[in-house]
């Protein structure tokens, strides 16, 4: 017989405490970071380490230095210049805050799932599509480069591009199809790979720059436009830095994410910020043609290793495919691990999230994401007007996730002290989130207004959005749930937003909540994963409310007191049971709902007597 909604609700809490396997070298790490990384761990061979995430960053962000960046020259030197530096240093305050919420509650799923818990599950889900839709694009845009960067140097391949893009989409699906190993030794190959060329590049280059007599020889072209001018070359400076944010992904990769995705994701900024300003300064200072056509250039590399090897422009070019191409295989990372995890909490359909029953890795995702930025690679090559549309896509769902991240950082330090517990803390805090929310707005405002296409672009994106919306209304809204990833990491989370709701509408004026006596059972829980509840005898125990009959899940009829109305978002989601509970439970599911502890309802969580 199933249990009750009270019982059912005290042990998926008590279950995501107490699950975490208990082993010597484990037991003085927190339950949290023990559930993310020990399920995972306990059936691989290759235990990657910080550096290998690090590593996987700058697959990820080297890439972008080496394309597309340079069209934001034209909107002058300095222009442009200040752009990279106020986007270099929102990305910086963004990765601050993202390493703390990963110090606290490392969860493998991206930011969609900070955004149920601080935003709504309707906010949470559209950020975690537009997340989707921005590494599916960026994958797009840069194999679409890789080829032609191959096509460039090999003019016999011209015409050749769809079946060079299908072998790069190969190629790479073949390392995460086997994943472990295979894929952590091939990264670290490639990331070493990026970084090795642009040290190549940037210090090889340093005896042919000069600013002054290069770079800075027109006053016309310092500020092209003015602020329009810098406000519409915002996004392209983006280029720099975009997908360093990936990193908190890899929280269930690691034995101990609350150290390890902090480190890697702070130290792959500081590497990324250092290096992109050294990129800047060498491109835009080597010998002529002029930073006019350097802006135009396929692969803005091409003039330095043409000065320093003295190649021809379609032989240089060759040196920027391996970073391309690793800046490719680390996004693919991205929507696998993104897509998989929204499968599994059900805001799309279950069937991708199932793995390789041999190696274990997010097979259906990885192919389904593949196959969506494959056909849109088709649909550029037979409608080429279509290209223009790939890049603002990209940085509109960059910026919007960027955006929800910042408020869910400031609302998780508002609303939720346990983050306290976190092994890294901002030093620029809910000032260095509301800088950056401000240029993620202010970016947005560029794509809508400021590209000179009267918005159609932006439009195209928003028309997306709708169209997930709508997915969202006719499908996800019904079937979505919590992943045993999402209890384990946010249930707590969960339960003290909905006690700090009831609370503030049943407190007077005045009255303060403790969140340290937010407890779901009176089993002590660790510090790091809840507060200690104050202990029943110093609290008066209430009388629980009927039921009665509600349209809630009983998930919400056992966190919330049904007297009093919840968000219309709220009543959509129930906690997913683990595959094994059923098996564990079965036949003696009265006994153990009549054994359960009963919890105190929301008025009773709320303050000690």
């Amino acid at each position: 017989m199933p249990f009750s909604p009270r019982a059912r609700a005290k042990l998926h809490v008590d279950n995501a405490m107490n699950d975490a396997p208990r082993g010597r070298q484990l037991d003085s790490m927190p339950v949290v970071e023990l559930d993310a990384a020990t399920d995972t761990l306990a059936r691989r061979v290759y235990k990657p380490t910080k550096w290998d995430v690090l590593a996987l960053g700058l697959s990820i962000g080297l890439g972008g230095q080496y394309f597309s960046w340079n069209t934001g020259l034209h909107a002058g030197l300095y222009s442009f210049m200040l752009d990279v530096l106020v986007i270099g240093m929102a990305y910086i305050s963004l990765c601050c805050c993202t390493a703390e919420i990963a110090g606290a509650l490392p969860f493998a799923g991206g930011s969609y799932g900070l955004s149920r818990c601080t935003l709504g599950y309707f906010p949470g889900y559209l950020i975690g599509c537009a997340e989707a839709c921005e590494y599916i694009a960026y994958v797009s845009s840069a194999v679409m480069s890789l080829a032609k960067m191959i096509v460039e140097s090999i003019p016999s391949l011209s015409g050749a591009e769809p079946f060079l893009w299908y072998l790069i989409y190969a190629h790479a699906l073949l390392f995460h199809y086997r994943g472990d190993a295979w894929f952590w030794r091939w990264n670290k190959l490639m990331g070493g790979t990026s970084l090795l060329v642009v040290l190549l590049y940037t210090l090889g280059s340093l005896p042919h720059v000069d600013f002054a007599g290069h770079a800075d020889t027109d006053p016309r072209f310092r500020f092209v436009d003015g602020v329009f001018g810098f406000v519409r070359a915002l996004p392209s400076a983006c280029w720099f830095f975009v997908g360093v944010e990936a990193l908190t992904m890899a929280s269930d990769e690691v034995l101990a994410p609350t150290t390890a995705v902090p480190f890697a994701q702070l130290g792959c900024m500081a590497v990324l910020f250092v290096v992109g300003v050294l990129v800047f300064f060498v491109t835009v200072s080597l010998p002529p043609p002029g930073l006019n056509q350097v802006s135009k250039l396929l692969a803005p590399f091409d003039n330095g290793f043409h000065v320093m090897f003295g190649v021809e422009l379609t032989t240089a070019t060759l040196f920027s495919t391996p970073a391309m191409y690793a800046t490719t295989f680390g996004f693919m990372w991205g929507y696998g691990k993104l897509i998989s995890a929204m499968a599994t909490s059900k805001l799309l359909p279950s069937r991708l999230a199932v793995r390789s029953a041999r190696y274990g890795t997010p097979i259906y995702a990885l192919l389904a994401g593949s196959a969506v930025s494959y056909l849109l690679c088709l649909l550029v090559y037979f409608v080429p007007a279509v290209s223009a549309y790939i890049d603002v896509i990209c940085f509109a769902a960059a910026l919007l996730g960027y955006a929800g991240q910042c408020v869910g950082y400031i609302a998780l330090k508002r609303l939720y002290p346990s983050v306290q517990s976190s092994t890294f803390h901002s030093p620029l805090g809910v000032y260095g989130a509301v800088y950056s929310l401000a240029v993620w707005l202010l970016g947005l405002l560029s794509l809508a207004g400021f590209q000179g296409d009267g918005g159609r672009r932006f439009l195209a994106f928003l028309v997306i959005i709708a169209l997930l919306a709508v997915v969202y209304m006719l499908y996800a809204r019904h079937h979505q749930t919590f992943s045993p990833e999402e209890n384990k990491v946010f249930l707590v989370a969960h339960v003290m937003k909905l006690n700090l709701r009831k609370t503030t509408a049943l407190e007077p004026v005045g009255a303060r909540l403790s969140p340290a006596h937010v407890a779901p059972s009176h089993k002590p829980a660790p510090q790091d994963v809840l507060p200690m509840a104050a202990p029943p005898r110093d609290r008066e125990r209430r009388p629980a409310p009927a039921l009665g009959k509600t349209k809630m899940s009983p998930f919400h009829q056992y966190f919330s007191n049904p007297s009093l109305p919840i968000a219309a978002d709220d009543d959509d989601v129930v906690p997913a049971r683990d595959k094994d509970e059923e098996e564990d439970n079965g036949g003696d599911g009265d006994d153990r709902a009549e054994q359960a502890t009963a919890v105190p309802t929301a008025g009773a969580w709320s303050t000690p007597e």
